[in-house]
Formats: structure tokens, sequence, C-alpha cells
């Protein structure tokens, strides 16, 4: 029982990670991810962190507005 306890639990696990998987593929899951990566490229180039915040927010918002666009 403890077996089929603990292959019910990698199950459950392997579900939650598809689930993730596929909100990251969604629209707002590759904005996100898109506004991450430009928070640490805008940080890398030597911004301060409340501007970098800022800047990757917006491009991160513009970037979902054409994505988004019907």
């Amino acid at each position: 029982m403890v077996i089929l306890s603990r292959f019910l639990g990698l199950l459950r696990l392997l579900e939650e990670v598809a689930e993730f998987a596929d909100f990251l593929t969604s629209p707002i899951g590759s904005t996100l991810i898109f506004c991450m990566l430009s928070y640490q490229v805008f940080v890398l180039m030597g911004c301060n962190i409340p501007s970098s915040a800022i800047l990757s927010s917006t491009v991160a918002l513009a970037l979902h507005c054409m994505i988004d666009r019907r």
C-alpha cells in the first residue's frame, strides 16, 4: 500500500507539472517568462532594481497587448 500511495503521489506531481507547463505555453505564461527575462537583462545592463521592474513590466504589458490583439 505504501508503494501505491507513493506512486499516486508521483502521478499527482506529474499532473501538476503538466498543468504548469501548459500554463507557461499560454500567452500570459509566455508574457510572464518574457517579463522575468527582461528584468534580468535590465539589471545586468546596470539599471537599478525599481527601474528594471518598471521597464520589464512595461515591455511585458506591451508584448501581451500585441499577442492578445483581436
